[in-house]
């Protein structure tokens, strides 16, 4: 009672501070049902328990049976991530996954992820031999695998189980330590299946050979790009995914991995403006400069126990941006690493 007590003070000082309650995200249940959009945000939580209903994601086992419960957390947002105008309220459900022991209910956690120098090469492909190209994104993709350890944790609010139950996991839940490991396995299972091999030097782009046509396939965790050089081998692709996965396609092109594309006369032209907003808003700066780094920079290591973790969200952002649209300013950010 008292910790309920304590997060609504939390949601009303916030409302004082913002001045418009209806901005302000609800961090738990309990700040949902004193929101000014209790309602949305509940019917969010509804769709997404229904959902997890419908794609099996977990049994109910009794107490006893489960060696370690993890705990979860509902996560809350508006979609808002390249379009500025949110459109509709959405709810994650997630597992801490940092309570997870290893050897007991995960092993194996590593997954792979591509490079974006395959990425530039596809695109080149396409300016080059007109192939027809299309993206995608896998909806709640890693709900799609099976997990491969016993996970329990608690019933979130929202579920009626019976006392003394609690929830064991027959999918892989977002936020478990092995998820992204179990959907690549199964992704890669379904492109095999399909007729895709994976590229030795970048393992997340995949090669399918059908007589004299060709198909590549590149893809982040769960978005993705495709090409072909046939518009009907294309079709054969998506039909095929459309059977083992939830796909959502787009062949405007428009953005990929949350970097936004638009097609220009002889070429394309990336950008990451919503990302590089962020990380103005993390360190602020008037500094207007034409190059990465001024010429007489020298900086020395922290070399105190305490990490600063600004510090590194910045160099997590700069990794992303030089990788994927600004390569001018690889020297600097491989400089800037040094002295994290």
């Amino acid at each position: 009672m008292i910790n309920k007590i304590k997060q609504q003070d939390k949601l009303t000082d916030s409302m004082i501070r913002e001045g418009d309650p209806e901005n302000i995200l609800p961090t738990a249940y309990c700040e949902v049902l004193f929101s000014p959009q209790r309602d949305r945000w509940l019917g969010a939580i509804r769709d997404k328990l229904k959902s997890m209903d419908e794609d099996k994601v977990f049994d109910t086992v009794d107490l006893w049976y489960a060696l370690s419960i993890v705990p979860h957390e509902n996560i809350l947002s508006t979609k808002s991530v390249l379009v500025r105008k949110p459109e509709h309220y959405k709810a994650i459900i997630v597992t801490r996954g940092f309570k997870q022991i290893h050897g007991i209910n995960y092993d194996k956690k590593f997954a792979r992820t591509p490079k974006f120098n395959a990425l530039w090469l596809l695109f080149s492909i396409v300016l080059l031999k007109q192939w027809p190209i299309r993206t995608f994104d896998v909806k709640v993709a890693f709900l799609h695998s099976l997990i491969n350890k016993r996970v329990f944790f608690w019933c979130p609010q929202g579920i009626n189980i019976p006392t003394l139950k609690v929830l064991a996991l027959k999918k892989a839940l977002y936020g478990t330590k092995q998820a992204s490991w179990c959907w690549w396995l199964h992704l890669k299972e379904i492109l095999s299946l399909i007729g895709f091999t994976s590229n030795n030097k970048d393992p997340s782009t995949y090669t399918l050979i059908k007589g004299t046509d060709k198909a590549i396939l590149w893809i982040h965790v769960d978005n993705g790009e495709i090409v072909a050089s046939l518009k009907e081998l294309m079709e054969e692709i998506t039909h095929e995914l459309n059977k083992e996965l939830k796909v959502k396609w787009d062949e405007s092109i428009s953005s990929l991995v949350a970097i936004r594309i638009k097609k220009l006369l002889q070429g394309y032209k990336f950008s990451q403006t919503y990302l590089i907003d962020k990380l103005s808003q993390i360190n602020p700066s008037n500094v207007m400069s034409k190059s990465p780094l001024p010429m007489d920079c020298k900086l020395e290591s922290n070399l105190e126990s305490n990490m600063n973790k600004p510090n590194l969200k910045t160099i997590g952002m700069l990794l992303y941006i030089a990788q994927a649209s600004r390569p001018d300013i690889a020297y600097a950010f491989n400089y800037l690493e040094n002295f994290q």
